[in-house]
């Protein structure tokens, strides 16, 4: 299944609780394997990022993200290392 994060939460990605909404929502699916479309994102912090690689972390399912701009990417790459 592919969710859009602006179906989800804002554009902009400032604070960890909105990557702990976004995994409410995915965490109630009963869909394993879950696409996050990053398209349209206009801003993404590193609070965010790093509450989003710790949910991400401890979620149960099968999370492949699309459309992650280059910056994005290599901030959650960056995140990800932590846990």
């Amino acid at each position: 299944m592919e969710i859009k994060i602006i179906d989800i939460i804002p554009a902009k990605l400032v604070a960890d609780v909105g990557a702990i909404e976004l995994f409410k929502y995915i965490n109630s699916l009963e869909e394993n394997d879950i696409v996050i479309n990053f398209a349209e994102i206009d801003y993404m912090t590193i609070s965010f990022a790093l509450e989003y690689c710790y949910q991400k972390n401890i979620c149960s399912k099968n999370i492949t993200e699309k459309n992650l701009l280059k910056e994005y990417e290599e901030l959650i790459e960056l995140s990800q290392n932590t846990y």
